[in-house]
């Protein structure tokens, strides 16, 4: 049997590998009859003696390839070296010729951690025959990757709440990353009791985001005492200058929708445009609307003043900041 294996998602595409090698049996003798080659460096000769040798003791061999067609298809990363197109397309061919004839012992597969177009010769082939399983592996987005973190807790016999969820996507996108912050945030729980929007903000890199929002919407609202109160609650957990930064970007993303939205965009539109997940630009959205464009502007152009006056040493740090969110709070 053929697996094809491509798409950016390459936590998905290990997962799903794994899951064939644990279909090999027991983990000493699957490590006798399984072979992974590096894609830049492998040959089709090498490649076809480890698919026609005999499983040792077992019924069956896996034979894992990685980045191959990447490298044939001429997009190998910058500094791995690339393939002639002449002899890219007799490897490919020969590589097509030779699939069918796998032997029924042999499990081969390529991990790609690009998509495939559809008309490579190897991927077209590989979706007509009965001897080829294909599959896309894309990284999943905005309420799909919602989803995803709640179909993955409940797989670990835990829970999250719809909030929870939003905001841990909001954090990060990675599947990789997300899988070891839900295990973290189960464990924290106890699996007891679902995990909740607090949670995620005490634990996750989505805290600071969450206080992030709070002291914008503060400033927008111009309530003094609580904007105060989330900057001092961020400069417990952080350093002025990183949060001065996250002012900064977060004033940079208002400014961006303020014009987007003034020109009549949609809020899927902006998410796009400023690479962020549905929930955070909804948020971002409606504190833009808190503010005129000119007032935006002016806004932006102290916080990179204040920036300059900090990294100069003209300021110090803490003090700035609070004088900062004093002034854009005032009446």
């Amino acid at each position: 049997m053929f697996y094809l294996l491509h798409g950016p998602d390459e936590f998905a595409i290990a997962e799903f590998v794994d899951a064939l090698k644990e279909k090999m049996g027991d983990p000493a003798m699957a490590s006798l009859n399984t072979t992974v080659f590096d894609g830049r460096s492998v040959t089709l000769p090498e490649l076809r003696g480890a698919c026609d040798a005999m499983p040792f003791l077992g019924p069956r061999r896996l034979v894992i390839v990685e980045g191959w067609l990447t490298k044939l298809l001429g997009k190998a990363e910058e500094g791995e070296g690339e393939a002639s197109p002449a002899s890219s397309k007799e490897t490919l061919a020969a590589v097509v010729e030779y699939l069918p004839n796998l032997p029924e012992t042999t499990a081969l597969v390529f991990a790609e951690k690009r998509e495939i177009p559809e008309r490579n010769p190897v991927l077209k082939a590989a979706a007509s025959g009965e001897w080829g399983f294909v599959r896309f592996f894309d990284i999943p987005k905005g309420e799909a990757l919602v989803r995803w973190i709640q179909a993955r807790a409940k797989r670990e016999r835990g829970e999250f709440t719809r909030e929870a969820a939003h905001a841990l996507a909001a954090a990060d996108p990675d599947p990789r990353a997300l899988d070891n912050e839900i295990l973290k945030l189960l464990t924290y729980v106890d699996f007891a009791r679902p995990v909740e929007l607090a949670d995620v903000e005490a634990l996750t890199p989505a805290g600071g985001e969450a206080k992030i929002f709070d002291l914008v919407d503060a400033i927008g609202q111009r309530r003094g005492p609580p904007a105060m109160r989330e900057l001092h609650k961020l400069l417990e957990q952080e350093e002025p200058l990183y949060v001065l930064g996250m002012i900064v970007r977060q004033f940079r993303y208002m400014l961006l929708a303020k014009e987007m939205l003034e020109a009549r965009a949609g809020e899927p539109e902006i998410a796009k445009t400023l690479g962020l997940h549905p929930y955070p630009t909804e948020k971002i959205c409606a504190q833009a609307r808190n503010f005129s464009l000119p007032a935006l502007e002016h806004l932006y152009r102290r916080l990179l003043d204040y920036d300059t006056d900090i990294k100069t040493g003209q300021v110090e740090a803490a003090a700035a900041l609070d004088t900062l969110v004093a002034s854009l709070t005032a009446a």
